[in-house]
């Protein structure tokens, strides 16, 4: 049964999360990642052309996440299992949902492609749902084993990402 504790800890996450997501989304970002994360959009590149500067951006953002969590740690009772699962998860959603094709095909389900904001805040939102789901994890998640049943999952949604990203190369959503 959930605790004032675990709650607290949810939502102390969720802040140190999404303070680290602003500034490792916006400022820490190097431009020249954000302008090469997402390729291909089309054309005749290979489908994993922007990964390397996708994971850059990642690395960077997990970093200011990290700092952000190790500031809250310090009012906050956070775990060390908890802020691994939530960074982990964090990371693994963060790159697939940066390689834009979830957004492309969202906008393209809703039929709003004129929505010249659309892409920009449906990217964020997809990215607030993850650090939901990881301020949650971090709660939760006691122990290495816990740890590794997380970690597990964030590679198998970085995988299913390649796979998507591998089935509509031809066809780039």
């Amino acid at each position: 049964m959930p605790t004032v504790a675990t709650a607290a800890v949810t939502a102390a996450t969720f802040v140190a999360l999404y303070a680290g997501h602003q500034l490792g989304d916006h400022p820490v970002q190097r431009g020249a990642d954000a302008a090469a994360k997402g390729a291909p959009a089309g054309g005749a590149a290979a489908p994993w052309t922007g990964w390397a500067a996708c994971l850059r951006h990642v690395a960077t953002y997990s970093l200011t996440q990290a700092a952000a969590l190790a500031l809250v740690a310090v009012a906050a009772p956070l775990t060390w299992s908890g802020v691994v699962a939530a960074l982990v998860v964090s990371a693994a959603t963060h790159a697939v949902i940066d390689r834009r094709w979830i957004v492309r095909s969202i906008i393209r389900a809703k039929g709003c492609a004129d929505w010249a904001e659309g892409p920009y805040l449906i990217d964020q939102s997809l990215h607030m749902g993850a650090l939901l789901l990881a301020s949650v994890l971090a709660a939760v998640t006691a122990g290495a084993a816990a740890v590794g049943v997380v970690v597990a999952a964030a590679l198998a949604v970085v995988g299913a990402g390649l796979a998507v990203e591998r089935r509509v190369a031809g066809a780039w959503v």
